[in-house]
């Protein structure tokens, strides 16, 4: 994600990947100009274990047409007892 904020790389996108890992990130790449979508397209959400950073838009979305989007448990599921 730093890479896509520094302009190094165009986009970087992850599925299953934990709201601890990508916080500070996402900081970043919004504070450098960057977009932060979902795989889906629709808004970020930090919680869903879905994102994709661009530099711009062009490229977020051809890469949203590629990408084969799966169900991940959302990091503020609730958990479940056994």
């Amino acid at each position: 994600m730093c890479l896509v904020a520094s302009g190094a790389v165009e986009a970087f996108f992850e599925i299953g990947i934990h709201c601890w890992d990508i916080a500070a990130g996402a900081v970043i790449v919004q504070e450098a100009g960057g977009l932060l979508l979902d795989v889906d397209g629709g808004p970020f959400d930090l919680m869903s274990r879905r994102m994709l950073s661009a530099n711009n838009d062009v490229i977020a979305h051809r890469i949203i047409k590629e990408i084969e989007v799966f169900p991940v448990e959302r990091d503020d599921a609730p958990v479940q007892k056994k």
